[in-house]
């Protein structure tokens, strides 16, 4: 029937299981909450701009605890000293001490907005300030780790093309080229995001609209990465 095979196809199969995921979900969240941000600006919409508040407090929620995911990466990260490069162990390790300290601070902003815990000066205007900070750490870590990958990979690819064009140095240098693309969209992905925390610490003044679209940009590269990881 047409029915079944719709319903029963793989692509249907692997949004069901990538919905079942909190990560899924949050992430496509991430995606409705700043396309809203755009539309609530783009055509003054005071619906658009409650569900983006919406959007954005039930992601915390989500959230919920996530820091420990990241101080376990940060912990694994600095037992590997065998790895390849300490600058990029380094980087990994901050960026994931930062991000746990990000989202431990979100949670506090979460507890503000559910009124669990009053809105005083420090919670309503200390701690949102300090958890962006450690947003941009991370992201300054991120971006050290990033261009350290892409000079790693440009290294590997200049040794390989001046050694010769052997079928195993074909596909060594087909996976340092795939590397370098890699290290470069994810170094894209960072600025975009640190755009976006830049105007939230108030050292840039742009537009909800363009904000909002650096924020679509970010969420679809999560949700591309999400989506090949997810059987």
């Amino acid at each position: 029937m047409v029915c079944d095979s719709v319903v029963y196809h793989p692509s249907i199969t692997k949004l069901i299981h990538f919905l079942d995921t909190t990560a899924g979900r949050e992430k496509a969240l991430r995606l409705l909450q700043y396309l809203c941000r755009f539309l609530g600006f783009q055509y003054k919409s005071i619906l658009a701009r409650q569900l983006q508040a919406q959007f954005t407090t039930t992601r915390k929620l989500l959230r919920f605890l996530k820091p420990l995911n990241h101080i376990q990466l940060a912990a694994k990260f600095y037992d590997n000293k065998i790895g390849p490069d300490e600058i990029l162990r380094w980087a990994n390790v901050v960026r994931n001490l930062f991000s746990a300290a990000y989202l431990a601070l979100d949670q506090v902003n979460l507890l503000r907005i559910i009124k669990v815990i009053p809105v005083t000066p420090l919670t309503g205007k200390s701690v949102p300030r300090w958890t962006n900070w450690m947003w941009l750490g991370g992201l300054v870590a991120g971006i050290i780790g990033g261009l350290r990958n892409i000079e790693m990979a440009q290294k590997r690819i200049v040794s390989i093309a001046e050694a010769g064009s052997e079928e195993k140095d074909q596909a060594l240098l087909e996976a340092s080229y795939q590397e370098r693309f890699k290290a470069a969209r994810k170094l894209v992905w960072d600025f975009l995001d640190m755009y976006i925390v830049l105007n939230n610490l108030g050292y840039l003044d742009s537009q909800d609209g363009s904000i909002g679209l650096a924020g679509v940009a970010t969420s679809l590269f999560g949700l591309q990465d999400l989506w090949k990881a997810t059987k």
